[in-house]
């Protein structure tokens, strides 16, 4: 029984290749070849082939001095003076006029203008109707709406601003304070322009959402604020260390809390100074050719106290808002006395580490972040004025301090460990002082330039500085005057001394002035030879004679 599927099949025919016979017989003369002389082509070969052509053939194009393209670098502003940026694209776009924006779009931005459209490349041709042409999917093909928007006018467009632009900068951070802190937009400064913030902005500032886990949820906000008060002697920045291994055993199985509280010395490295010097040298002349060797390598030595399980105590002590931080009680069971007769505070010699690894970075590369919650200080703390916040502190530099694996096996009788064991201080005594105004004017720099509340004793401390160093400047020129007087005393009485210091008698000093031409009695040369020998004191008696012989002639 035929199916459905057997009467709709046809017949086909065989679809092959054939393969036709050449029959005709092969040509009765070989094909005719060319001999074509190929001698000539060495001469074009040659070396000097092509200064001859350019000597004897004439250029066809005009050369003058600045070679067809003149270019007057005269009339450019600043550019002998080392400033290009007169010769360079500038940073701000300028504004495109819309008829050429559409011309300057790539092949690729022209692809997703059509996809986003709907506009294929083949578009089948049909009649449509009103209602079909409402809701055509291309807006070309309906009708005009009057309440589109019509383009904005290219004379009302903001002129574009470069993001590195200081002003720009400026008014970004003040839109950060205004919207962390709408309260506070009253009593700004007329001067404290800031850029308009969006709703966008201020919902993503309500409902933060974390850019790589959406599901985190924040636990609390903090500003980032500088610690002004936290100001070091080199110029408020700090030092990030780091130990390969630890440099205190655990003390009754926890950590040692006088790491804390320990004091780095630095000194140079001796081993390692003069190769830095080399390439240092060489990279100060030539940069770009030799890279920077980095800081001047130093020899570390951590002293740590004394007294084990100290640590607390040397935190309270070391606390400025502490009020009890120079408590009798506090401070004289951790004291000894120094080798002048003094009390001081003990640190002992823990570790030394001749090699470390030093990276030098900007002030701006890395911050440390310290996160302070007021209600776990204690009622005297600094911190709890500003409420939660965190203090940045900037690095400058970055300290590996690691084991020198060289020395582990050198005894302290071996030479190398023997001189660093004699160089570096098994003890330091360490008392307290107040800083002197120097000290004081240094330290405050960094607040008196960002704090305006602190300007009034910042001007204080600038006059008391000053005052200090035209005193220390006069005691100094005392010094060298005095140090001059004691010279001069002394070359007057060298030069009223018989005897020079090397033993001999002044030759300008006459004979009747000095009395006898023979030394005093059981006196020589300092030298110790002629001291209790007659013969030497004959010998040297003998040749002052015929000295005296030779001034007398």
């Amino acid at each position: 029984m035929a199916t459905m599927s057997d009467s709709k099949q046809f017949k086909q025919d065989l679809v092959v290749s054939i393969r036709y016979r050449n029959d005709l017989p092969a040509p009765p003369m070989p094909p005719k070849l060319l001999d074509i002389d190929t001698g000539g082509l060495a001469q074009y070969l040659t070396t000097g082939y092509a200064s001859t052509l350019a000597k004897r053939e004439e250029p066809n194009i005009e050369v003058d001095a600045e070679g067809g393209m003149p270019i007057d670098m005269i009339g450019v502003p600043g550019y002998f003076l080392g400033d290009e940026s007169a010769i360079m694209a500038s940073d701000v776009q300028p504004v495109i006029e819309p008829a050429d924006q559409a011309l300057l779009l790539t092949l690729d931005q022209l692809k997703s203008q059509g996809a986003m459209d709907n506009v294929s490349f083949l578009r089948k041709t049909q009649y449509m109707n009103s209602g079909q042409l409402s809701r055509a999917p291309d807006a070309l093909l309906r009708p005009g709406n009057p309440k589109t928007k019509r383009p904005a006018d290219p004379k009302n467009v903001p002129t574009p601003v470069a993001k590195d632009d200081k002003e720009n900068i400026r008014r970004h951070i003040q839109k950060g304070f205004n919207l962390a802190y709408p309260e506070s937009v009253p009593y700004n400064p007329p001067e404290a322009k800031a850029n308009p913030i969006t709703p966008q902005e201020r919902d993503v500032w309500r409902n933060p959402i974390h850019p790589d886990n959406p599901r985190l949820k924040p636990v609390g906000f903090y500003p980032v604020i500088p610690d002004l008060q936290a100001e070091t002697d080199l110029g408020g920045s700090w030092y990030a260390l780091r130990f390969e291994k630890p440099p205190l055993p655990p003390y009754r199985g926890r950590k040692d809390d006088r790491l804390d509280a320990a004091l780095l010395s630095g000194m140079e490295n001796e081993e390692k100074h003069a190769e830095w010097a080399i390439k240092r040298k060489a990279f100060e002349e030539q940069p770009e050719l030799y890279e920077d060797p980095g800081p001047e390598p130093y020899t570390w030595t951590l002293f740590v106290p004394k007294q084990p399980d100290s640590g607390s105590r040397y935190h309270q002590i070391f606390d400025d808002s502490n009020p009890s931080k120079d408590d009798p009680k506090l401070v004289d069971r951790l004291l000894e006395e120094s080798a002048d007769g003094t009390l001081r505070l003990p640190f002992e010699r823990a570790r030394i580490y001749p090699t470390n690894k030093q990276t030098s970075l900007h002030q701006d590369e890395a911050m440390a972040i310290a996160i302070v919650d007021p209600d776990k200080l204690p009622s005297h703390s600094r911190f709890r004025k500003q409420g939660p916040a965190a203090y940045y502190y900037p690095i400058v530099e970055r300290i590996r301090f690691k084991a020198d694996r060289g020395n582990l096996g050198k005894t302290p009788s071996q030479p190398q460990s023997r001189q660093l064991d004699e160089e570096v201080a098994d003890q330091v005594m360490v008392s307290f002082r107040e800083p002197n105004p120097s000290e004081a004017w240094r330290r405050a720099q960094f607040l008196g330039q960002f704090d305006p509340s602190f300007e009034a004793k910042y001007e204080e401390l600038a006059r008391a500085n000053e005052e200090f160093e035209e005193a220390a400047r006069a005691e100094e020129m005392l010094r060298e005057q005095d140090a001059q007087d004691v010279a001069m005393e002394d070359a007057d009485d060298a030069d009223g001394a018989e005897v020079g210091t090397n033993g001999d008698t002044h030759k300008d000093i006459d004979d009747d002035d000095r009395g006898s031409s023979s030394p005093p009695p059981g006196t020589g040369r300092v030298n110790g030879h002629g001291r209790g020998r007659p013969s030497a004191d004959d010998e040297d008696g003998d040749d002052g004679d015929e000295d005296d012989e030779m001034q007398d002639d």
